[in-house]
């Protein structure tokens, strides 16, 4: 596949959460048929979706991972969308991720991928995910025109971009030969939005590479960065007294992990965390004994660990409102009634 391909590819399948593309669904907007001998494939069929669904975190205002797409040029040029040494591209593995799994894309509150949505990218790709191609210009399977039929077009609207946080704004940017350190150790790390000097790190695309030496560059950033995420590294407990000294942490994700209760301990010292995962980790009801002091704490996944309901509750009570998510549990089998 072409390097335009992956990059079609990608921004296909990673925007399309949610747009509705039945005739049933699209009734209620307002819009035009389609018009499958005039229209342009890119500019009717795949702008609106990306408008719809992506452009808010990836446009002209925010580039969340240094992604924009709002015009086919940024589309084009985007670096996050290419290929690692490993032929992997790390947001197509993270939009293959199971539901349950926090890092999956479309994130948490948006819908899956349909299967109409599925067979219209996989045409759109299959054709050479042109920008310039009317859709009479390229080949339509009887499938594909039952859907494309069945859409209605409508002019994008402009997404309004709001303040990323409330958090105090930190004195200064972070300290530029940090930021470059961070850069070639292969991680991302970006501003948030445009009205805000708070930073992120994701280790997803180093993560095979990525260890405890790695998270020491993030200590001189400190007072910047706010949403870490070394999730399936190579971290081990080594590196929870260096991520305790990241002080404003309000989004960490350590699932699967080598990191246990020790590593928890180290946690309990990050006042300011809203969200953490742990799925898939070492971690016990012991462990969470460390966590409830974190009352700025919301949301918590422990899926896959040593922690029980028991603890769960327990934890609870120290932090009112805490949603924690133990996975999906089957339901218990009622025995057979007697037969009368």
């Amino acid at each position: 596949m072409t390097p335009d391909r992956f990059t079609a590819f990608f921004l296909a399948i990673f925007c399309l959460n949610g747009f509705p593309l039945t005739s049933n669904e699209l009734a209620a907007a307002e819009g035009r048929k389609l018009d499958l001998k005039a229209d342009n494939a890119y500019k009717h069929v795949i702008e609106p979706i990306l408008a719809g669904s992506c452009i808010g975190c990836h446009g002209a205002d925010k580039a969340k991972g240094k992604i924009r797409l709002h015009t086919p040029e940024e589309i084009t040029k985007s670096k996050a969308i290419a290929a690692d040494k490993d032929g992997d591209i790390s947001m197509v593995l993270r939009i293959n991720l199971p539901d349950e799994d926090e890092d999956v894309m479309p994130p948490e509150g948006k819908p899956r991928l349909s299967a109409e949505q599925k067979k219209l990218i996989g045409w759109w790709i299959a054709e050479g995910a042109s920008f310039d191609k009317n859709i009479a210009a390229l080949k339509v399977p009887d499938d594909v025109n039952a859907i494309l039929t069945g859409l209605l077009y409508s002019e994008p609207k402009k997404v309004v971009i709001k303040k990323a946080f409330s958090l105090p704004e930190p004195s200064g940017v972070a300290d530029a030969s940090a930021v470059a350190a961070i850069e070639k150790s292969g991680a991302l790390i970006m501003q948030l939005a445009q009205d805000t000097k708070y930073l992120s790190v994701n280790a997803i695309n180093v993560a095979k590479s990525f260890n405890d030496a790695q998270v020491k560059l993030l200590v001189p950033v400190k007072g910047n960065l706010t949403w870490l995420d070394v999730s399936r590294s190579g971290i081990t407990d080594a590196a929870a007294s260096d991520i305790s000294q990241l002080a404003m942490l309000t989004k960490l994700h350590l699932e699967n992990t080598a990191v246990t209760d020790n590593t928890l301990q180290q946690l309990g010292k990050l006042s300011k965390l809203e969200y953490l995962n742990l799925y898939g980790t070492k971690v016990s009801d012991a462990g969470l004994e460390h966590l409830k002091g974190l009352k700025n704490l919301k949301k918590l996944y422990v899926w896959q660990t040593g922690v029980t309901e028991a603890g769960v509750n327990k934890l609870k009570e120290s932090i009112p409102g805490l949603y924690v998510n133990m996975g999906w549990k089957a339901p218990e089998e009622k025995p057979p009634e007697p037969k009368k």
